[in-house]
């Protein structure tokens, strides 16, 4: 049986989500509004609090799972949304409560990983799940950030073989509104790393043209005006300004807390510049660009706020 959704079809299942952070916290509360009442969806989160929060504010029929096996024991499709590669292996492999150590089923598990983590981890946790037994993996990262996550509006980049991208592309829909299948194991990956190094090229590069234009003694909103209108417009020029009050949902109008963290930002960096190596492609612009993200992941001003506060330091303003 299955359920509409739009115009996708949902399966009656147990849907686990596993990381309810600034992003997984939205991307799970789409979920359950949107998969048939009759599912019930295992929650699993290490920050307490969130975790309670989320159940009380959150319609519908949830479970808490203690630990990633407590998920896959009760679950048949899970979710993952982590920090780091770090978090994702330790998730699926750790040995006692993993999703990995739960013992096999005669019902095949699918996983979809969209988390933001380096190629070779997520292909490795790929090889793990296929060794199990315990079911199907496909990579499936997001872009649009916790605005387009609330919104049910993320791109998402898949990365896996046909059949099981095409499962899961029903089930993470609910959750965003464009989809790509990019390829093999890690293409999803490699897709959402590139996308996320040109973003910081042209994050620095709006902060940049900003702090000239108002130490010229041009009019920020006017100047934002010019650019939102020419040729230098983006993303980040039009929805995530980093001059205050200039764009409506952009972090600077709250000092860049919340969002997508510096440090994660500076990692996804890390991420597209050693792909880069791998492939032997040229990026001339990767080391201004990573030098600069790094000094300001370590200044005060930007240390644990959103990637956008490296305008902070680019204008050196507190």
């Amino acid at each position: 049986m299955a359920s509409t959704n739009g115009h996708s079809e949902l399966p009656h299942a147990t849907y686990g989500f596993i990381g309810l952070g600034s992003m997984g916290y939205p991307m799970a509360q789409n979920l359950r509004s949107k998969i048939p009442p009759s599912s019930k969806l295992v929650v699993c989160e290490v920050v307490k609090p969130q975790l309670e929060r989320f159940v009380s504010e959150t319609k519908g029929d949830i479970e808490i799972g203690e630990t990633p096996k407590e998920v896959v024991e009760k679950s048949d499709i899970i979710i993952t949304m982590l920090p780091a590669g770090k978090h994702v292996k330790e998730v699926f492999t750790n040995p006692t409560t993993g999703l990995l150590s739960a013992p096999k089923t005669s019902e095949s598990k699918l996983f979809i990983e969209c988390s933001t983590i380096d190629v070779p981890t997520s292909q490795e946790v790929a090889k793990a799940v296929a060794e199990s037994g315990l079911g199907r993996f496909a990579d499936a990262p997001v872009s649009g950030g916790p605005t387009g996550a609330k919104a049910a509006t993320l791109t998402f980049m898949a990365g896996g073989e046909e059949a099981v991208v095409g499962e899961i592309k029903a089930i993470v829909m609910t959750m965003g509104k464009t989809f790509f299948h990019c390829g093999g194991p890690g293409a999803g990956l490699a897709t959402k790393q590139i996308n996320n190094y040109l973003s910081g090229i042209c994050m620095l590069g709006t902060a940049e043209a900003m702090n000239l234009g108002i130490k010229y003694g041009l009019d920020p909103k006017t100047l934002a005006g010019v650019i939102n209108s020419s040729t230098g417009r983006s993303y980040n020029s039009i929805e995530q300004n980093p001059v205050k009050g200039i764009s409506a949902n952009s972090t600077a109008n709250k000092d860049f807390e919340s969002g997508f963290s510096i440090e994660l930002c500076k990692g996804v960096l890390h991420m597209a510049i050693d792909l880069g190596e791998r492939v032997g492609a040229n990026l001339p612009l990767s080391k201004g660009l990573i030098d600069t993200y790094e000094a300001a992941s370590f200044d005060k001003r930007c240390t644990g706020k959103d990637c956008r506060s490296v305008y902070k330091y680019v204008a050196d303003i507190d």
